[in-house]
């Protein structure tokens, strides 16, 4: 299998750990938590989900879904690209009003924490369901279709960036959230990438 969509796939499973985490942090907004949450770990895991996706992954994603596309004859897999490229551009518009929000509350604004709550897990299920979508039909695909070919001319026209949360180097900004994300108790981190 390409270097590519191992990079993929580890990423999706970052990106679940992350989530899961988050939610933990998040659920201290809730009426019936005890937790008291930590809005600038929350500052951070958001501003990683907006930053990585749209800084590597996605391009890679497209990159590659750029080579896939001709050779994707089946109607269902070209309809589920289709989806999958229109998410990203969704994921993003709910991430950015998510970092606005939380910069808000930060900042001791108002804020309306029950749609805060709704939005949030809007954007958390949206996030999910797309790498589900993105695993059980995509990168299979990729799997089948592409070439070495492909995959050399897609990581030729790639900048290397390294991811900077998980890492072999995590950026000196997110020590504090990797922290929290590796030592998160197992039975805290229930996703599981399908």
């Amino acid at each position: 299998m390409s270097l590519l969509i191992n990079r993929l796939v580890k990423d999706h499973e970052h990106l679940l750990r992350l989530l899961d985490c988050l939610d933990h942090e998040v659920s201290g907004y809730k009426d019936d938590n005890e937790h008291t949450p930590r809005v600038w770990l929350i500052l951070d895991a958001l501003d990683y989900l907006h930053h990585y996706p749209d800084c590597f992954h996605h391009p890679l994603e497209s990159r590659l879904l750029s080579r896939l596309r001709p050779g994707l004859t089946d109607a269902c897999q070209r309809a589920v690209m289709a989806e999958v490229e229109a998410e990203h551009k969704e994921i993003r518009q709910l991430i950015t009003s998510l970092i606005e929000r939380f910069n808000a509350l930060a900042m001791d604004q108002v804020i309306p924490v029950n749609q805060l709550l709704a939005d949030y897990q809007k954007y958390v299920e949206l996030q999910r369901a797309h790498i589900k979508k993105e695993n059980r039909v995509l990168i299979p695909a990729m799997k089948d279709i592409l070439t070495e070919e492909d995959f050399k001319q897609v990581s030729e026209s790639l900048k290397e960036t390294s991811d900077p949360l998980f890492g072999s180097h995590a950026r000196e900004s997110y020590e504090n959230l990797y922290q929290f994300v590796v030592g998160a108790p197992v039975d805290r981190v229930v996703s599981k990438v399908q």
